[in-house]
């Protein structure tokens, strides 16, 4: 009896121990976690490089001496395109916006043509020259006179327009040159122009004396881009400010320039 009584006991306490150790658990310290910490490099600014500046057109090297033309001769004509400035981008190779006047064509050089010139009167200018043959006059108003190349192939009609203004005094080249100036900004705002471009003014003979002109060329704000050229030429006699203006095609800058337009102006003089 004692002896079931000790073997009881004994399971007891071994059961009791078993309890024990089940209920103890395993623990280990926490690991502390290691970040690496990764160090900004400071970013290098790249120099900004700068685009290459284009180069005016000049069209007057200022060389001759005007008095050497009465005799005929032609003035200096230019019409190249400015240099294209060099374009730096992000995105080479995307799709190129659209950059004046990167992006305009070339005028192609167009055979030069001749022309028939006869004697035309403004008697309401009190002008005589000679012009191309043929031409549309428009001698309407009493202080403009309009000479129109009828060529329905020009894609651009040449025209020469000339004008008067009474004056309190004749001009100075310095105030004349002011003049072309002026006129250069009407063209340019009220001719449409989508790109303009205007040369230094040069003096050249222009009834009776010597007159302040420019030159000019663009391309028109319409769907052709058409390109046009052109001359202004001012001079004061008597009291009289003439303003002449030769526009026509821009493939054509030489022939007109240094034909129609000089053949105008060194022969216009004041009708007798």
């Amino acid at each position: 009896m004692w002896k079931k009584r000790m073997l009881c006991l004994v399971l007891i306490a071994c059961a009791i121990l078993l309890t024990a150790c089940g209920q103890q658990q395993e623990s280990f310290p926490n690991q502390p976690r290691q970040e690496t910490e990764t160090q900004q490099q400071p970013v290098q600014e790249q120099p900004v490089q700068q685009q290459a500046e284009a180069t005016p057109v000049n069209y007057d090297d200022g060389s001759y001496d005007p008095a050497s033309e009465e005799g005929g001769g032609a003035e200096p004509v230019a019409d190249s395109a400015l240099p294209a400035p060099t374009i730096y981008s992000d995105y080479a190779g995307a799709t190129p916006v659209k950059i004046d006047p990167v992006d305009k064509p070339t005028p192609t050089p167009l055979p030069k043509l001749t022309f028939a010139y006869t004697t035309y009167q403004a008697p309401q200018l009190h002008l005589t020259f000679e012009g191309p043959a043929g031409w549309i006059e428009d001698a309407t108003a009493t202080d403009r006179y309009t000479l129109t190349n009828p060529d329905p192939s020009m894609d651009y009609a040449a025209q020469i327009v000339i004008q008067t203004s009474p004056l309190s005094k004749d001009l100075t080249q310095k105030e004349l040159t002011k003049e072309v100036k002026g006129l250069l900004d009407t063209i340019r705002s009220d001719g449409n122009y989508d790109m303009f471009e205007a040369s230094n003014t040069a003096t050249r003979t222009f009834i009776s004396g010597n007159g302040v002109y420019a030159s000019f060329k663009g391309y028109l704000n319409n769907l052709e881009q058409t390109g046009v050229a052109g001359r202004v030429i001012v001079n004061s006699v008597n009291k009289i400010l003439y303003v002449m203006t030769v526009t026509y095609p821009r493939g054509l800058a030489d022939t007109f320039a240094e034909g129609v337009y000089n053949k105008v102006r060194s022969t216009m003089k004041l009708a007798e």
